[in-house]
């Protein structure tokens, strides 16, 4: 079975005893994950050759060569393709770009079976009937974002706040509470108001779950806008400043220098284009 999506391919490979892929190969932009449903294969990366079994999968980055084979046993596979720009979209809509190029740990001794879940509902949806659009994009940005909780990499640490903020209703709201008015005046007092609890309190909850205080993650909602509108507007330094919710201009330049290494002006002058 070989099904292509927009921006997943699922494959089920069967392996007969000493049996393998035709020729060694890789699957260009595309990561691929090996998840054993029975027997035993293995998998030659570049030569290094692993037993992927029970309770593993292994991953495969874009452009890596590549060959699946067996010993005595015979194997039943699932492979899962997902193309690199689509997941780099994904973690970029997450975590609000945050995260550029993801740095993946290749084994996990976690379990696929939600992988094996949504890879089957998309079998399921699309086998014979292509004309599911709207729940294909659904299922493949799921497929992604299941794959991105279990794969260790780069991204983790950030990628697990995110999911801590989603199950804090209360950190979720003053965090939604910022981005809308990021802008303006906001004092810690504020923002304990809106969220009807003690600062004191606000703040430890911050702590544990995003290790920063509320200030030092507006400081970053602020300087990420500072940013974008020094990449994509014309606008004089002193006019960002303040729109981006700054009381001075030094206290800007002092934390933007803190944050990037850089000044203002270096990095307009190096990164805008």
């Amino acid at each position: 079975m070989n099904l292509k999506l927009p921006n997943t391919k699922l494959m089920l490979s069967r392996f007969d005893s000493y049996s393998s892929d035709p020729v060694e190969h890789d699957h260009g932009d595309d990561y691929q994950i090996t998840i054993p449903l029975e027997g035993s294969t293995f998998l030659d990366q570049n030569k290094v050759v692993n037993k992927v079994e029970s309770s593993k999968h292994f991953l495969t980055f874009p452009g890596e060569k590549h060959f699946h084979f067996t010993e005595e046993d015979k194997s039943r596979i699932l492979l899962v393709n997902i193309n690199k720009h689509f997941l780099d979209h994904v973690v970029s809509t997450k975590l609000n770009n945050h995260v550029n190029d993801i740095e993946f740990f290749n084994q996990i001794d976690y379990s696929s079976e939600k992988l094996i879940k949504t890879a089957d509902e998309l079998i399921k949806l699309n086998l014979f009937d292509n004309n599911h659009q709207i729940q294909t994009e659904e299922l493949e940005w799921e497929l992604a974002e299941i794959f991105l909780s279990i794969q260790k990499g780069s991204h983790s640490e950030l990628w697990e706040k995110e999911y801590m903020v989603n199950c804090n209703p209360i950190i979720k709201n003053v965090i939604h509470y910022m981005e809308e008015n990021y802008h303006n005046d906001l004092s810690l007092d504020i923002l304990a108001d809106h969220c009807k609890m003690s600062k004191f309190y606000l703040i430890k909850l911050f702590k544990e779950v995003l290790g920063c205080t509320p200030s030092q993650y507006l400081l970053g909602i602020r300087l990420e806008h500072a940013k974008h509108l020094l990449l994509k507007s014309d606008w004089d330094i002193t006019k960002i400043c303040f729109e981006v919710g700054f009381g001075s201009l030094n206290t800007f330049e002092r934390v933007f220098k803190k944050r990037w290494g850089i000044t203002i002006s270096e990095f307009r002058k190096k990164y805008k284009i």
